[in-house]
């Protein structure tokens, strides 16, 4: 279930979910991609798209606004624009993403290797424009981010677990299960309770990315998601009971005193939200790499293009000196 590439995601239809298909819909728009959404994930709670300004003026002059609401708009629409916080892609990354992601290379070649993982050039085509991440892009990312944590003085201690943590602990949001994820932490070699986040990216009912973590400083969990306002109800309990049972395992039986108190937590800041049907794994990405790094985030949808493009630069290079997208 959570090993489909994703060219293999499940396609939408008018008449309802298909399952996995040979192939899916190429740029999905937001409104189709919601739909299908809607319907494979029935108790959802959906955002409502991000609105430009033109189409924010529209919706106030079908509402018959005053004249002086009017004036208030038009000039909100000749403000300046608002100063890009995500830096400009650099000669170099422009180079590399291009020989990623349009490169004439066999699409078998190993064009990195690193964390015993060796990723293909095919498998850096989901950034292309219009494409879903997969599994290998996202979770190799990720852990670009845990040793850029390691290294970085000041930076928050980080573990991130890949996207296959929450369905085995979750048994995909249906069934709790330590046992499957009991020795995570013995293969990775770390102390969670001597972390500051754990962060996983979490994939939604096969057809939708999204970012959780467990915050150790604010103690509670926190949700990143670029269409979906909460996670599914057994979220927050079902970590609980894994930090009640890594502790009781990994600390001679010791109750985890407090964590019957953590909960969701809520956003601090807006959530950057997504307005087309295949971004979101970038979104997640760029959720991951500004909250390890302790950083605001700093970029919508307009940075995506750029984003995608910067995300396979850094995969080629396989070396996480880098610095935060914002």
């Amino acid at each position: 279930l959570w090993e489909v590439a994703c060219h293999r995601r499940a396609g939408f239809a008018p008449g309802g979910v298909q399952g996995l298909q040979a192939s899916r819909p190429r740029h999905l728009g937001y409104d189709e991609y919601l739909t299908w959404l809607e319907q494979v994930l029935p108790d959802a709670e959906l955002r409502p798209p991000e609105p430009d300004s033109e189409a924010a003026l529209d919706k106030e002059l079908e509402a018959e606004a005053s004249g002086l609401d009017l004036l208030r708009l038009l000039a909100e629409l000749k403000a300046p624009k608002k100063k890009r916080r995500v830096p400009d892609l650099t000669e170099e990354e422009r180079k590399l993403a291009d020989d990623a992601l349009w490169g004439e290379g066999d699409p078998d070649e190993v064009v990195v290797s690193r964390f015993s993982v060796d990723v293909k050039r095919s498998q850096l085509h989901c950034l292309r424009p219009g494409e879903w991440l997969n599994d290998e892009v996202i979770n190799f990312y990720c852990k670009l981010l845990q040793e850029r944590s390691k290294t970085v003085k000041g930076s928050p201690k980080c573990w991130f677990p890949n996207s296959f943590f929450w369905p085995k602990l979750s048994g995909n949001t249906k069934e709790y299960s330590y046992k499957e994820v009991k020795r995570w932490t013995i293969k990775a070699k770390v102390d969670i309770f001597e972390l500051d986040y754990i962060i996983f990216p979490m994939n939604i009912g096969e057809t939708h990315w999204a970012m959780g973590a467990i915050d150790f400083r604010a103690k509670g969990f926190r949700y990143f998601d670029s269409m979906i306002s909460r996670p599914h109800s057994n979220f927050a309990p079902f970590l609980q009971k894994y930090l009640a049972d890594e502790h009781k395992a990994k600390k001679g039986g010791k109750h985890f005193e407090g964590v019957d108190e953590w909960k969701l937590l809520p956003s601090e800041q807006p959530v950057p939200q997504q307005r087309n049907g295949y971004d979101c794994g970038v979104f997640t990405c760029s959720f991951a790499d500004c909250f390890s790094a302790g950083r605001e985030l700093g970029f919508d949808q307009d940075d995506m293009p750029n984003l995608r493009m910067r995300i396979a630069a850094r995969v080629m290079q396989g070396d996480d000196n880098f610095d935060p997208i914002s």
